[in-house]
């Protein structure tokens, strides 16, 4: 699993149509550039001399951030290069290019893996944050791998579990060697959870796919016998020893000889080794050890070395060879000590290069807040500035808007003046009208009863000088016609007044007919009902019907004041 994740970090190549060479787009295409020469370390100075030439030549810091990328594979394993050139990365990027985020941080969070999984944690969730944003370019599933790693080396196998599904979705269906690897992380996961009748079906569906590719690449075959080899080891702890034989064998085989293959070869001798000492095949044992004693001196790696001399001294301790199981014992103890020393060194160097990075961004951070702490009291001094200023052109437009509004309001209160002149002059000139026409109406009243009593005296005295009587019966009708039109005189009198007002009336409520319209202007001066009837020779009683039928109209109730209603339009 480690391996894989070493090829995801550098190889994360997406087998989409090339797009348009850009932003995030142009990392993707310079890492697929660099698969093929991944372990040719000129041809990737090359390249990266070749970035730093774009560069110089058009300034576009594009270039200079592709020619700091290239260089993270000069030095792909060696942590102590790595660290100090992604952190200088990420500070050059300055998150402008979601891809050089991502793979950074990714790329950390596999250097600290062994030495500060909670910073791996942190790193690998910056990067899947980051992977969120390129849409376009497909990397999920090696950073849920790797977060399901972190998962498995902490324990916490149901959240590995769940990690490694969500890798196994994101991958294509012609990504064989990632899919496949998801299930042998499956197996690997449930063996640590003793089901190994689960380990062995998910590791099983692993062989499967790989083996269903036609031509596959050294890459796939050598994972393919790593996983037959896990297989293997289940039969094994199933105690299927003779399907676990044919399974190691094959892996042991495949990989003698092959410098590259010997952490590989190493697991698979110690379980070939086991699996010999149950089943008591003491000369393929010793043929085992023999091939490992031949390795060791090859070996560079001290834990290696380690793993290979416990085989060694467990088979001199099981044949009670005392002398040599001694050496072995002593040499153990002597790489053991050694081993310390280098994880020692290493988590130590790690460490220091952490802090030192972490200072010199604190460092950093310090004159960065500095000048945004200078720049903020400018800001602040520029403010207040401008808020002293836009209150003293507040504080001026009021004066000048009060100023204003007071010269119209002199003004308005000498217009109501002059116009309430105006109305009390109109007050008092329908007032005079007013009492005109009750005088008129008066009049008009005894000279009806005169009238009448001329008639009554025609009828009851038929000796009277009828032509004399008949000629003051002339006159007083006369009289009636002339107070009559007086009356209509000085009803429209105001015709002007008259006409707008009943304008007014006629479009407020149409529903109003002329008789009507007409009574309202008898009821607006407040005449009564018995002064209205004179007027229009009619019934009291039928301007009180006119009245209530009026007042229904428009909209008022019993207890409603028409007189009021009409004078307020």
């Amino acid at each position: 699993m480690k391996t894989l994740l070493s090829i995801f970090c550098f190889l994360c190549i997406s087998m989409s149509p090339r797009p348009e060479v850009k932003g995030n787009d142009y990392f993707h295409e310079l890492t697929k550039e660099l698969k093929p020469i991944v372990d040719y370390p000129a041809k990737i100075s090359q390249l990266q001399q070749q970035e730093l030439g774009k560069y110089k030549k058009n300034g576009d810091e594009q270039y200079l951030i592709s020619s700091k990328y290239v260089e993270l594979f000069l030095y792909r394993n060696n942590t102590n290069k790595q660290i100090p050139l992604v952190y200088e990365l990420l500070k050059l990027n300055n998150n402008r290019y979601e891809y050089i985020s991502m793979t950074s941080y990714y790329n950390v969070s596999i250097q600290l893996e062994k030495t500060s999984p909670e910073l791996a944690m942190h790193f690998i969730d910056e990067a899947i944050i980051f992977n969120k944003t390129l849409t376009a370019l497909h990397y999920s599933g090696h950073l849920y791998h790797m977060k399901g790693r972190l998962y498995y080396n902490s324990k916490s196998y149901t959240s590995a579990l769940y990690y490694f599904n969500k890798a196994l979705k994101s991958f294509r269906p012609e990504d064989y060697l990632y899919t496949a690897s998801m299930h042998n992380n499956f197996g690997l996961t449930y063996a640590k959870l003793n089901n190994i009748g689960k380990a062995l079906q998910e590791t099983q569906k692993g062989i499967d796919i790989l083996e269903s590719k036609n031509n596959p690449t050294k890459e796939e075959s050598d994972f393919l016998m790593d996983m037959k080899g896990s297989l293997g080891f289940y039969y094994y702890q199933l105690k299927d020893y003779t399907s676990a034989e044919n399974l190691l064998t094959g892996e042991f085989e495949y990989c003698k000889n092959k410098k590259e293959l010997f952490p590989q070869l190493i697991i698979a001798s110690e379980r070939l080794y086991d699996l010999y000492a149950v089943t008591g095949q003491k000369a393929e044992q010793r043929q085992i050890v023999d091939y490992l004693l031949h390795t060791e001196p090859l070996l560079t790696d001290t834990y290696h070395k380690i793993m290979v001399n416990e085989i060694v001294q467990k088979y001199y301790s099981a044949n009670n060879d005392i002398q040599r199981l001694k050496e072995v014992s002593g040499k153990l103890v002597m790489l053991n000590h050694e081993f310390d020393d280098e994880n020692s060194e290493n988590i130590q160097k790690t460490s220091d290069l952490l802090n030192k990075n972490v200072i010199k961004s604190i460092n950093e951070r310090y004159d960065y807040e500095i000048k945004i702490h200078q720049k903020k009291q400018f800001l602040t001094l520029l403010m207040c500035c401008l808020i002293v200023i836009t209150i003293a052109l507040i504080a001026l437009n009021i004066w000048t808007t009060k100023k204003s509004e007071k010269k119209d309001a002199e003004k308005q209160r000498e217009i109501l003046e002059a116009k309430k002149r105006v109305l009390e002059k109109d007050i008092l000139f329908q007032n005079e009208k007013i009492k005109n026409l009750h005088q008129n109406l008066n009049l008009k009243i005894e000279t009806e009863k005169a009238f009448l009593q001329n008639i009554k005296k025609i009828k009851k005295s038929a000796d009277a000088d009828s032509e004399q009587i008949l000629r003051d019966l002339h006159l007083k009708v006369s009289k009636l016609i002339q107070i009559d039109k007086k009356n209509d005189d000085f009803v429209n009198e105001s015709s002007n007044e008259s006409k707008m007002f009943l304008g007014k009336l006629e479009v407020l409520y149409p529903v109003l007919t002329k008789r009507e319209l007409k009574l309202c202007t008898y009821f607006r001066m407040n005449l009564s009902s018995k002064e209205i009837s004179a007027l229009e020779d009619t019934t009291t009683a039928t301007i009180r019907v006119y009245k209530t039928r009026i007042k229904s109209k428009v909209g008022l109730g019993r207890q409603d004041n028409l007189v009021t209603f009409l004078n307020s339009i």
